[in-house]
C-alpha cells in the first residue's frame, strides 16, 4: 500500500487470493443456551460477610496472622478459574489438605478488577459450605506479605 491508503495492483491480487480462502462465519444466536448455563446454578451466591470467628485460635496465633508470620502449610491459587471451577478446587484443596494434617492454607483469589473480584467476594461464603465448614477453625484476610486483600488465611482444625 501507499501512503495515502490508496491499493497498488499487487495489494489488489493479494487480496483476491486471500479473499477466496475464506468463507463467512455463520450466524448464530449470541445468547447460549440455558442448558449450558445450567452448571453454574450450583455455585453458592456470595455474599457480604466478615471472617468467622470461632474463637479456636490462641492470642499468640491472632497476633502472628496480624503480623504476617503465619507458616503456611499448603496454597492454593484460585486465579483463572471461574467461579464454578474454583469452588470445586477449594473445596478438594481443602479437604485433602485436612486429610494430610495441614493446619494453615493460604488461598490466592486475587484483588479483582477495582477491588471487586468475584473469587474475592465468593470466598467467605465458600467456606460456610456444609462440606468444608465442619473442618474449618477460622478464616481471616492475609497479610501483605502473603497477597493482602487478594488472599486469605484458613486455619484449619486438629484431626
Amino acid at each position: 500500500m501507499t501512503k495515502r491508503g490508496k491499493k497498488t495492483p499487487d495489494d489488489e491480487a493479494v487480496w483476491k487470493r486471500v479473499s477466496r480462502t475464506v468463507s463467512p462465519l455463520k450466524k448464530g444466536s449470541s445468547r447460549p443456551d440455558s442448558a449450558d448455563i445450567s452448571h453454574f446454578m450450583h455455585v453458592p451466591v456470595a455474599r457480604p460477610d466478615t471472617p468467622r470467628k470461632s474463637g479456636a485460635l490462641q492470642r499468640r496465633q491472632d497476633k502472628k496472622t496480624r503480623r504476617g508470620m503465619v507458616a503456611v502449610d499448603k496454597t492454593i491459587d484460585l486465579h483463572d478459574q471461574t467461579l464454578s471451577q474454583a469452588f470445586d478446587s477449594l473445596r478438594r484443596s481443602i479437604i485433602r489438605a485436612y486429610n494430610h494434617n495441614h493446619k494453615t492454607i493460604l488461598v490466592i483469589t486475587g484483588k479483582g478488577m477495582r477491588g471487586q473480584g468475584a473469587l474475592r467476594r465468593s470466598l467467605p461464603l465458600w467456606l460456610e459450605h456444609d462440606d468444608i465448614r465442619p473442618i474449618i477453625a477460622e478464616y481471616s484476610p492475609a497479610h501483605q506479605r502473603h497477597g493482602g486483600g487478594g488472599a486469605w488465611y484458613i486455619f484449619l482444625k486438629s484431626r
